[in-house]
């Protein structure tokens, strides 16, 4: 779940950095927004035009009834007119502003979504330990959107107050530069006041939105292990804990409703302040004539006109606020560099994989792993492992297995020494070059919400077209899709699926045994047809019989090229060339399987361990 405290919090002024980011974001659509822009000024200029029209019309009839005479019908249909025409003007102008500053708006979100996705691949394993997927999705999609907002609704608006006091005031002072400062006397006062609104606004936004991601993370956590609440009658104790962060979120949004509660009816006073000063003071300057009424009505309409103006000022802050909160989120995500990186441009390196004699020599050298919470995962390892063998690596739960294989495609770096594939440092090759040789099945099988065949392909996707091309001729020559099913054991399951490879597994997969799912992924790593192959523990769930099917096939469709099958199941490992044991993050013991049982050590006691279990299993 994720922890408010962990986020980004307590930063009301936004740092330097973060403008930039904002800035270059308005840079990419700048003509959306400076087109929306001129179309705002124009509204605001036609608009403005219409008070002026109303008092020249009201003091003409002023006039006209003073001198006893006739008033000019002609004049006021004109005036009429020209205040249709310039509302009218005014109302498309607006509607032209908002379709460029909400579509620039939208491009921004556009942009900003992918790059906080494609940032997120980048992140390596240990990121994702760390983190809620919940927590994640929530600011993919919640404060994204509350970006996009910012950019659109918030600029659209903060334009348009700053346009329309710049306006309205300049036009006010044209008319009485006395009333004009006297109607502005409170505004120092509201500038202090609103500051303070601000800075609570942001603190408690920002509190509303790490809530918001709590309460994803756990409906995402229950919803997706919805089958462990059930088998564990724990359905009280979930609601429980749900309920529990809904209140925390309705007590966070609670907070943030009386803060702008407070605001609106304020910015309201301060618009009904400047309405009383401009009829009492203004009243005042007509007796004395220092002022026509033609001039009172059109500056009491100027004011009617700010008063919009003020009241939107504090939804802009609010939005701004929110904005700014949601977009801080983001950067907390964006600024996370990747620990595990292509080395710098120009100094990669590359593999020679189809050279003659065997490929995929992997050697430890001096390699210790320490996870973020201290634990020593590996200690000073000293491996290699042959080109073109088949190894199992063993150990007691705990002994450092999946963390030593996971180093091989850079899932995560050691803590201390290198890694070498035939010879190079991986961390001299790209990525994509390192993980384009080797085919990995993991600890725990996932599977996308697509078809079985689908599924299985999807290695695929992560090389370019050409890459993927010449992976299919290759397959073509020995690996096929079907020849990918046949060897992870799949082929006898297939008449049972509705639909074939084209069944749909559901979300995760979950439509198919835990077997199955394990076999999926090895067809999909075997589909690569990859120089190493990495089974993490892939065959814990498929039976004995199976097992020993599956690795006599990849003895055949392998040679040549490296193999490494994490267990905990020792009844085939006489097939393999070598056993590797593990404890305490260290090699104890290496050697062919009979040899190792000769010489009466851990991975002999652990192998008279098993048979034991397993007699006392079948008694």
């Amino acid at each position: 779940m994720s922890d408010p405290s962990n986020q980004p919090k307590g930063r009301y002024l936004v740092s330097w950095p973060r403008m930039k980011r904002l800035a270059a974001l308005f840079w990419m659509f700048r003509w959306n927004f400076l087109i929306g822009a001129v179309f705002l000024v124009a509204t605001n200029v036609l608009a403005l035009q219409i008070p002026s029209l109303i008092g020249g019309t009201i003091q003409h009839l002023r006039d006209a009834e003073s001198a006893g005479a006739a008033a000019n019908f002609d004049l006021i249909q004109g005036n009429v007119l020209w205040i249709v025409l310039l509302a009218v003007g005014a109302a498309g102008a607006r509607i032209l502003s908002r379709i460029f500053v909400f579509n620039g708006g939208r491009q921004v979100e556009y942009v900003l979504r992918n790059q906080i996705f494609a940032h997120l691949t980048r992140l390596e394993t240990a990121f994702y330990e760390r983190s809620a997927t919940g927590d994640l999705v929530s600011r993919t999609i919640n404060d994204v959107n509350y970006v996009r907002v910012l950019f659109g609704l918030g600029s659209l608006h903060i334009v348009n107050t700053a346009v329309a006091y710049l306006i309205i005031l300049t036009l006010m002072m044209q008319v009485s530069p006395k009333l004009t400062l006297w109607s502005l006397a409170p505004y120092p006062l509201f500038l202090i006041v609103m500051r303070l609104f601000a800075r609570a606004l942001y603190t408690r936004t920002q509190r509303v939105q790490a809530q918001l991601s709590d309460i994803s993370s756990q409906a995402q956590e229950n919803l997706s292990g919805m089958s462990v609440v059930k088998a564990f009658a724990i359905q009280p104790e979930a609601s429980a804990q749900f309920r529990e962060a809904s209140d925390a979120y309705l007590d966070a949004n609670m907070s943030l409703a009386l803060v702008r509660g407070a605001m609106l009816p304020y910015m309201g006073s301060i618009g009904a302040i400047g309405t009383l000063i401009v009829l009492g003071f203004g009243g005042s300057l007509v007796v004395e004539a220092e002022i026509t009424l033609g001039e009172f009505v059109e500056f009491s309409a100027y004011i009617v006109r700010l008063a919009w103006p003020t009241m939107a000022l504090g939804w802009v802050i609010a939005l701004w606020q929110r904005g700014m909160a949601g977009f801080d989120r983001l950067c907390h995500v964006l600024d996370t560099e990747p620990s595990v990186a292509d080395p710098p441009l120009g100094r990669a390196r590359a593999l020679e994989l189809d050279g003659p004699g065997p490929r995929g020599e992997i050697a430890f050298e001096d390699v210790s792993l320490t996870y973020e919470d201290g634990t020593v995962a590996l200690d000073r390892v000293n491996l290699t492992i042959a080109a073109g063998s088949t190894v199992a690596i063993v150990g007691r739960t705990g002994a450092g297995k999946s963390s030593l294989v996971q180093l091989v495609p850079r899932l995560r770096d050691p803590s201390e020494g290198t890694v070498r594939v035939d010879g190079v440092p991986i961390q001299e090759l790209t990525l994509d070059t390192l993980r384009g040789a080797i085919g990995y099945a993991p600890q725990t099988p996932f599977l996308f919400s697509t078809t079985i065949e689908e599924n299985i392909r999807f290695g695929l996707l992560a090389r370019e077209a050409s890459a993927a091309t010449r992976g299919e001729q290759r397959a073509g020559e020995g690996l096929s899709l079907e020849d990918a099913v046949r060897i992870a054991g799949l082929t006898d399951d297939i008449p049972a699926f509705p639909q074939g490879l084209e069944t749909m597994v559901g979300e995760r997969g979950i439509t198919l045994s835990g077997g199955q799912k394990q076999r999926v992924t090895i067809a999909r790593a075997l589909l690569l047809d990859p120089t190493i192959l990495i089974l993490d523990d892939s065959l814990a769930s498929v039976d004995t019989r199976t097992e020993r099917r599956i690795l006599d096939e990849l003895s055949r469709i392998m040679r040549g090229r490296t193999s490494i099958l994490v267990t905990h199941r020792f009844n085939a490992l006489e097939l393999v060339d070598e056993v590797i044991v593990l404890e305490d993050g260290r090699v104890v013991e290496r050697g062919p399987h009979r040899e190792l049982i000769g010489e009466g050590g851990v991975y002999a006691e652990m192998v008279e361990r098993q048979r034991l279990e397993e007699e006392l299993n079948q008694s």
